[in-house]
């Protein structure tokens, strides 16, 4: 069983989509335990302690069977790319 001091690690993206067909890209780093309201409004969500995709919604992207889920270095490494140095600090915090 867990304890309540496990360590928690969540990188959440939630997409904003406007009219003229761009979008907002919100980025949040959180170390509770994730909602039902929060996982719902997300697109792309990783654990990074468990090195794990809980959800990956995304227009273009194949959307994985409940067992077969989106390989998590795919996920991670996109992400990298530009919130790379946020994402190592939050993960060793």
């Amino acid at each position: 069983m867990g304890s309540k001091k496990e360590k928690k690690r969540f990188f959440i993206v939630t997409y904003n989509i406007k009219k003229d067909g761009k979008f907002d890209e919100f980025v949040e780093l959180s170390k509770k335990k994730l909602g039902s309201g929060k996982l719902a409004s997300a697109q792309v969500v990783l654990d990074l302690k468990n090195k794990e995709v809980i959800k990956c919604r995304l227009p273009g992207v194949p959307v994985y069977m409940e067992d077969e889920k989106m390989p998590y270095d795919n996920v991670y490494k996109h992400y990298e790319k530009w919130y790379g140095d946020v994402m190592r600090q939050f993960e060793n915090s």
